[in-house]
């Protein structure tokens, strides 16, 4: 199991780094052709807005398993030991509850743009596919603050 979340965390990793890097390509090439050439591409724009979109949600989901995301714990890190691990588990379930309400909710919303078939303005994608990331990633962040809550609660009942 623990190479499976290895690889999980590997793909993660550099599908986040490439990503940006074609963001940044992107946004060079568009200044170029702005002011070198007089010239921009329409879709460019587009695309980096989706990309950016990819970029948060999935940045979003590392960062729950890096536990850099900030968090306003001054009342839980003077409580004592097992409290304070039962405490960030909790939390972390209600974390992992919001966000499996926002895939679902996200994932309706993506039926419903299918059911419509609408486009995007230039790039004349499926508009579904540009909403994916949203009820994907936060299926991805909803199960790392399990993992999360998992742990949290084995140190709060293991003192």
């Amino acid at each position: 199991m623990q190479r499976f979340f290895t690889f999980i965390n590997r793909v993660e990793n550099i599908t986040l780094v490439w990503t940006i890097l074609v963001l940044a390509a992107i946004g060079f090439v568009q200044v170029i052709a702005r002011y070198v050439f007089n010239y921009s591409f329409t879709w460019f724009e587009e695309l980096g807005r989706y990309l950016g979109v990819f970029v948060a949600f999935l940045g979003a989901s590392i960062g729950v398993r890096t536990g850099s995301h900030f968090t306003m714990d001054l009342v839980v890190s003077h409580m004592r030991r097992p409290w304070q691990g039962l405490v960030r588990a909790f939390t972390n379930c209600l974390a992992a509850g919001f966000f499996l309400i926002v895939a679902y909710h996200s994932w309706k919303i993506l039926l419903r743009m299918y059911g419509y078939e609408t486009t995007s303005p230039t790039m004349q994608i499926p508009m579904y596919i540009a909403y994916l990331p949203i009820p994907v990633f936060s299926v991805f962040i909803a199960v790392r603050f399990l993992i999360q809550a998992f742990k949290q609660g084995l140190k709060g009942a293991n003192p």
